[in-house]
């Protein structure tokens, strides 16, 4: 793994994208690791860093709701730990797509929450939104404590950083639901794929 990063470092943005990349698919390689040594090696550029960070680690999320959506439930499980798709599941049963957007901010690996939305099915458009909200929450929040320095400490402090993201939140919001009125089909129902499509109906 050490080799990999010190590739990754080597190679600047296209290292960082990658690892971005990779991390949503498979990778146990946090792209932290590369993102906030360039940041702070270059502050004037951390917003750009975190962006690039945030943009690949969506696109490769992307690759891995396909993966869950063509593999299923029961491989999926196969594939991660028990505790992780349990914790995992209890989220999109309880949130419907929206539970992307908690997984993307929490310990839990990002690979594993784009498997399971793959496999639930959820609605493109709701899982590319919650996506890029959960990861710019993190990649950006790093980015912006290193590019404005003690300045984004006392901002935070003195504003709950979940207002912050707010109006995003309602614009990415509204265009997800356009979008999925306009061009998602609703599919058949059978019994066979109730269990699958309850993630899309939250």
């Amino acid at each position: 793994m050490e080799h990999i990063l010190q590739w990754a470092q080597h190679y600047g943005v296209f290292g960082l994208m990658v690892i971005s990349f990779i991390e949503s698919i498979g990778s146990p390689i946090l792209p932290d690791l590369i993102l906030i040594p360039m940041a702070l090696a270059e502050p004037a550029k951390a917003l750009y860093f975190a962006g690039i960070a945030t943009v690949a680690s969506v696109f490769g999320g992307t690759l891995g709701y396909g993966i869950g959506k063509k593999i299923g439930i029961s491989a999926a499980q196969r594939l991660m730990p028990a505790r992780y798709y349990n914790f995992i599941q209890n989220l999109f049963t309880k949130y419907g797509g929206w539970a992307t957007f908690i997984g993307a901010i929490t310990p839990i690996p990002y690979k594993f929450v784009c498997i399971t939305a793959g496999t639930f099915r959820v609605n493109k458009a709701i899982f590319l939104g919650a996506s890029f909200l959960g990861r710019a929450k993190r990649f950006l929040l790093e980015g912006a404590c290193i590019y404005y320095g003690p300045q984004a400490l006392v901002f935070l402090r003195r504003y709950d950083y979940h207002i912050i993201f707010l109006p995003v939140i309602v614009v990415l919001t509204g265009g997800a639901i356009v979008y999925a009125m306009k061009y998602h089909k609703a599919p058949k129902v059978s019994p066979a794929n109730v269990f699958l499509s309850y993630g899309t109906k939250k």
